[in-house]
């Protein structure tokens, strides 16, 4: 169940062993980092010009 809805964001991902918790570990925190990259400096932008 849960394990094919990561399988296409996270390859290499799986599911309940070790290693494939420490790669969805690692690759989560590489997600969240992308994310604050690219939409924090959009977010500040337009917050400025409101």
């Amino acid at each position: 169940m849960s394990d094919k809805a990561w399988a296409p964001l996270l390859p290499g991902f799986e599911w309940l062993t070790v290693s494939g918790f420490l790669f969805g570990l690692v690759g989560a925190y590489f997600y969240g980092w992308y994310i604050a990259v690219v939409f924090v400096p959009l977010y500040r932008f337009f917050k400025r010009r409101s």
